[in-house]
């Protein structure tokens, strides 16, 4: 009789030991398939056959600033052209009707979004916004105006640098090496405390300040 029950006890020892090795594994396979699928999806994501979102890396305007003679912008986008090319990317000015050129034209001053998408899946698109400075007729500068300025700026004026700029960011300069423009005036005189003095000014045909010619003080 006693051989009888250890014979029963140990039975059911087993069974209870083999149901709960089964449920281990299941439920490590589970763990592994969630992880598989995980490692998948990143596979898919950054797999170099996936899509891609273009990205817009530099917004180029034409002119620098409006002028009597101009009263409109052109602008450019450019993308990253690694991951999206420029053939598969399309471009919109409000997001509803898309073109192939990456050019607007006739744009007048006040804020624009622009996008760029994917043209094989539209739903990947990005957009970067952008302010056009409106027509202003702005005088003529003197030269003692301007070379006030400069010896602020030479200080970090923000203010002063923010007036001179408002005469074209690009409005070409002269007299001195490597400075080619108002933009790159202000940062070497701000970067190295350089007075700069102002000994003529050029004007175009119709009167518009065409370029200013520096020296070093």
């Amino acid at each position: 009789m006693q051989k009888v029950i250890l014979k029963i006890t140990l039975s059911g020892f087993i069974a209870i030991t083999l149901f709960s090795c089964a449920h281990k594994n299941a439920g490590n396979n589970t763990l592994e398939g969630t992880v598989v699928t995980d490692t998948g999806n990143d596979s898919i994501e950054d797999g170099d056959d996936s899509p891609h979102i273009p990205q817009i890396i530099m917004i180029n305007k034409s002119p620098d600033r409006l002028t009597n003679e101009v009263k409109t912008y052109t602008v450019t986008l450019i993308t990253e052209g690694k991951k999206v090319k420029l053939e598969d990317t399309e471009f919109s000015i409000d997001g509803k009707n898309w073109q192939k050129p990456s050019e607007f034209q006739n744009l007048a001053g006040g804020k624009y979004t622009f996008y760029a998408r994917n043209k094989s899946n539209k739903s990947l698109q990005t957009r970067r916004e952008m302010y056009l400075e409106p027509f202003a007729d702005v005088p003529l500068p003197t030269i003692p105006q301007l070379n006030e300025l400069l010896k602020q700026i030479a200080n970090c004026n923000d203010k002063a640098s923010d007036e001179l700029r408002k005469f074209g960011k690009n409005l070409p300069i002269s007299g001195v090496n490597n400075i080619g423009n108002i933009e790159q005036l202000i940062r070497d005189a701000c970067m190295n405390g350089t007075v700069y003095i102002v000994q003529k000014i050029e004007t175009d045909k119709s009167g518009n300040l065409a370029v200013i010619i520096i020296n070093k003080k």
